[in-house]
């Protein structure tokens, strides 16, 4: 099982960071009493990717035992399909299911709505004017204008990033948990690059975690018992003790083509792990029953779609996706380094800053082009580089203007210029003025009392 699933929160207090947000909505859920008219608007949740938004909702469901009714962004796009799925739940009330059970509607990430939607926006911000039931809403860019009308029926509820040192720690609290031989430096690393995204942090740990050998030899003998059983309970067997569900699925969809020749059973293979997935969405949506069925899709679905054993030894394969995951941990870190530095001048949020990107490769072909790229968005060489897709040297021989602490002074030489001709400006200004007034200066006459002795010219 992935890690960021195994260790999501159970309780709004086990979310990291956030505190003010954890106790608001806190007590607007507690703040819920239809009987007494107590109605607090739904919230919409805010923030950048992997701070918690979707994880609050779960947390709440799970604390107070809730039953959750979720729908995400793909499943908003039709007016129709959005009344039948949330209108009846909202309109039925907190107490509306059959379990007794209290009820919460999530409808994750709200700002995916595309312009094509045919009556999709309109009808959620119906029920959140209507509903009878507490609603929560994620966004990552609630200011969307598509998103008005949801907007002013919604309690804004903004996350912020969340710290390093709170990421290191609940890193190492994984790592302790899983039994990992992961070096503390390496922790504080991926607590950095991660840039506040605590689901990133995760799912780094676990693909630096993926290169222990005693892990792969256990994961190998499971692969091959799925891949060798000819019976329903010989494949079961593989789920029982130690099973982490996502790993062996991974590594069963990457060594399917590798252990069965033929193609039907190839095909047949790969129609189990898509029933597997649409039962793994079904988890998500409604609740954890479902799981039996992926684990039997995994296992036995994968195991009966042959019709003979493949009596031959298979070099089984490490899954590319997780291969790609820790190879790709220092590029991915760089991007968002770039994306959060070019974001904060053109004012727009990292992933939406990284669009830039074409633009400013085309300043850098311009003479002194470089140079005034880094000067203007603050990058450093090795970040002009990766953008360009070059060598770091190639860069520092193009650019035209000096480099590390020469260029640092260069900077400040030029804009010490500025100033001084700024202060030049003024004085000369200051200097014209001053004549100015003396010119038109009308004359003043003196408080000198008249003698006899005084002459006239001494009054002027």
């Amino acid at each position: 099982m992935l890690f960021f699933i195994k260790y999501s929160p159970q309780r709004i207090d086990e979310i990291i960071g956030n505190e003010e947000a954890r106790t608001r909505i806190r007590q607007w859920l507690l703040g819920w009493d239809a009987s007494k008219g107590k109605r607090p608007k739904p919230i919409l949740v805010h923030g950048p990717t992997g701070t918690g938004k979707t994880s609050f909702a779960y947390a709440l469901k799970r604390e107070y035992e809730l039953e959750l009714i979720e729908m995400g962004s793909s499943d908003l796009r039709n007016r129709e399909h959005v009344e039948r799925v949330l209108g009846g739940a909202a309109q039925s009330g907190l107490f509306g299911t059959l379990s007794g059970k209290k009820r919460i509607i999530l409808i994750d990430d709200v700002d995916a709505l595309q312009s094509a939607d045919t009556g999709g926006g309109s009808a959620i911000t119906r029920i959140l004017k209507e509903g009878n039931c507490p609603v929560i809403l994620t966004a990552t860019n609630p200011w969307d204008k598509k998103l008005s009308g949801v907007r002013a029926e919604c309690e804004l509820v903004q996350l912020r990033r969340v710290s390093k040192p709170s990421i290191s720690k609940i890193l190492r609290r994984i790592s302790e948990a899983e039994k990992l031989n992961i070096a503390d430096e390496v922790i504080i690393s991926i607590s950095e690059n991660a840039s506040g995204d605590v689901r990133a942090a995760i799912n780094d740990l676990q693909a630096r975690s993926m290169g222990t050998r005693d892990r792969e030899v256990d994961i190998f003998n499971k692969v091959r018992s799925v891949f060798k059983a000819m019976t329903y309970a010989d494949a079961k067997k593989v789920s029982y003790g130690n099973f982490d569900y996502d790993i062996v699925k991974l590594w069963i969809d990457e060594n399917i083509p590798l252990e069965y020749e033929d193609t039907v059973d190839m095909a047949n293979a790969y129609l189990a792990l898509s029933q597997a997935d649409i039962f793994d969405g079904r988890i998500k949506r409604s609740h954890w029953g479902y799981f039996k069925y992926s684990i039997d899709f995994v296992t036995a679905g994968v195991s009966l779609s042959k019709k003979e054993v493949y009596r031959k030894f298979t070099r089984y394969q490490f899954p590319s996706y997780l291969r790609e995951m820790g190879a790709t941990v220092a590029r991915r870190a760089m991007r968002k380094e770039i994306g959060k530095k070019i974001g904060s001048i053109v004012h727009a949020n990292r992933k939406d800053a990284l669009e830039y990107l074409p633009l400013i490769r085309g300043f850098c072909e311009m003479e002194n082009g470089v140079e005034g790229v880094m000067l203007q968005y603050k990058l450093s060489e090795e970040e002009i580089a990766f953008i360009n897709g070059v060598e770091t040297e190639k860069i520092k021989k193009k650019n035209t203007g000096k480099s590390g602490k020469e260029g640092e002074k260069e900077a400040v030489k030029k804009e010490d210029a500025k100033e001084e001709l700024k202060t030049d400006n003024k004085e000369a200004k200051t200097e014209e003025k001053k004549e100015d007034e003396t010119k038109h200066a009308k004359p003043k006459v003196q408080n000198t009392k008249l003698t006899g002795d005084t002459k006239l010219h001494e009054f002027f």
